[in-house]
């Protein structure tokens, strides 16, 4: 005797933020699946039994389908314990000034401050600094040892001729005495004034920019009294 068509339990979409929905979907498909066993077993015929190994197998999947749903919901309360650690920890980040990956800084009282290192010593070194358009306004020479470099524009243009402030960009181009690339990679500076939550991961706001909490590489503590 073969079982009638019950509702696939695998079928049952899960929602990772309603758990519930699965569950009681779950619930009802095991209700009715049941009651269809029952039904089957009370009125099998004797001569021709029930082949167990059919509702064994739906047994095995509404429980596999239990654990997920289970599972998921313990998923969902850690990403929200992980997410809640996160945001405490970047709102700790609020009135110091931080070290960031990044190439854009805002140029304000006639300077802009940047990072930049040289994982080797380099023959030459080339500064670039950008507009918010791209626009190459200030190209300069650059430190050639290995290691980190502050750098500080001070919003001149090559010129001479003093720039509106705003947000510029830094590149910084070097070269072996081979002449061969050396990668250089650049970082920005600044007091952080705000921290950001709504796309689910916290969002520094660094000298009005806005800087991934992922992209942090340093903190210290800031002077009130100094000026960045």
């Amino acid at each position: 005797m073969e079982i009638p068509s019950v509702p696939d339990p695998t079928a049952i979409n899960i929602q990772p933020n309603k758990p519930s929905d699965g569950s009681t979907r779950l619930a009802e498909n095991f209700d009715t699946f049941l009651t269809l066993l029952t039904t089957q077993l009370s009125n099998q015929d004797p001569l021709d039994p029930l082949d167990s190994n059919e509702f064994v197998a739906q047994l095995v999947s509404f429980s596999g389908v239990e654990q997920a749903i289970n599972t998921n919901t313990k998923l969902d309360n850690l990403v929200r314990l992980l997410s809640s650690s996160q945001t405490a920890a970047a709102v700790g980040f609020l009135g110091t000034t931080v070290e960031a990956k990044g190439d854009t800084a805002p140029l304000a009282n006639g300077e802009a401050r940047y990072v930049y290192s040289l994982p080797t010593n380099a023959a030459s070194t080339t500064i670039e600094i950008r507009d918010d358009q791209g626009n190459i306004v200030f190209t300069g020479g650059g430190d050639v040892a290995a290691g980190d470099h502050a750098y500080v524009w001070d919003g001149r243009d090559s010129a001479g001729v003093s720039l509106p402030d705003g947000n510029y960009s830094i590149a910084v181009s070097a070269t072996d005495t081979l002449g061969n690339p050396i990668d250089a990679t650049t970082r920005v500076s600044g007091r952080v004034t705000g921290v950001d939550t709504s796309s689910g991961a916290p969002v520094l706001t660094v000298n009005g920019a806005q800087v991934p909490f992922d992209d942090i590489v340093s903190v210290r503590e800031t002077n009130p009294g100094a000026t960045l």
